[in-house]
């Protein structure tokens, strides 16, 4: 099964089954050469990082449940692997091309950056790059490095400089426009890694809501340390990051499926549909069944 069927069957579906603009690299690499093709932009989620750049026309999503981006051209917008983004309105003009990257690749490509990508996306969920300089160059550039017919004899080596170029420049557009990189930090070099671990840890599980003492032994640390190295990283400790992390696959469930509420408890691992629907509702302040009525215009 290809990559484009795979997604096509899931429920986290990015609309891509059908659009003859797709260049897949490889699994790990996606690319998106005209976003009018692309049918259904209900959720993009799973295992892919989205960057969608934005030449002309406007998109407005919201992203997490709660934050409303727009997006206007010029600009890139970014979506971090598990991020339920739930379209709101796309311009019939819109020009626009995608890019998606899976956790390994976007993890092989920074290196010891990657800790720059995670406190951008997750701690303070940065999700617009604003025009710049080099932005609409690398984005002319992108259209001829993923080629639809013929691929040069080192195209994977190629492919693999460009995504390491990109994602530096975002990098460094991200520390350049974000003042918490230039706070002090008293975090270690292995703590970032830690906490970067426990990140992929958190991410991987379909049933994330555990104790921290879960995600400590697959770290082979005690949940002390975790929420010391956590809250020293990040701000804030494991647990919030578990329920942050839960009330994104619920969001996801509610607006992407039509799976009942006691079958998204059963899924999410909560002991049942009552407990469940009065902790969604202690951190979105409205049940379930509200939060899916509100959305379910945009589906």
């Amino acid at each position: 099964m290809s990559v484009a069927e795979k997604l096509s069957t899931t429920e986290n579906s990015f609309g891509i089954d059908n659009v003859k603009s797709l260049q897949k690299v490889n699994e790990d690499v996606l690319f998106i050469h005209d976003l009018r093709e692309v049918s259904n932009l209900s959720t993009i989620r799973m295992e892919y990082n989205t960057f969608v750049y934005c030449r002309g026309g406007r998109i407005l999503v919201e992203i997490g449940g709660d934050t409303q981006i727009k997006v206007k051209p010029g600009q890139l917008l970014l979506v971090p692997a598990g991020k339920l983004v739930q379209p709101m309105m796309i311009s019939a003009d819109i020009d626009a091309h995608a890019l998606l990257l899976t956790e390994k690749i976007l993890k092989s490509a920074l290196g010891n950056q990657l800790d720059i990508w995670n406190k951008a996306m997750y701690m303070k969920e940065t999700y617009i790059v604003k025009e710049t300089g080099w932005l609409e160059g690398v984005a002319e550039y992108s259209q001829k490095i993923f080629p639809n017919d013929k691929e040069p004899k080192l195209y994977n080596e190629m492919v693999f400089a460009f995504l390491r170029m990109l994602l530096l420049l975002l990098c460094e557009e991200l520390m350049r426009s974000n003042t918490m990189f230039h706070s002090s930090d008293s975090s270690t070099i292995h703590d970032k890694v830690l906490f970067n671990q426990f990140l992929l840890h958190l991410s991987q599980q379909e049933q994330k809501r555990q104790k921290v003492s879960f995600y400590a032994d697959k770290l082979n640390i005690t949940p002390k340390y975790l929420s010391t190295i956590t809250k020293r990283v990040s701000g804030k400790n494991p647990m919030r990051w578990i329920t942050e992390s839960v009330m994104d696959d619920c969001y996801r469930l509610l607006t992407s499926t039509d799976l009942s509420v006691k079958e998204i408890s059963n899924r999410l691992g909560f002991p049942n549909s009552s407990f469940f629907g009065q902790y969604f509702r202690n951190e979105a302040g409205m049940t379930p069944m509200e939060y899916r009525t509100g959305h379910k215009r945009w589906s």
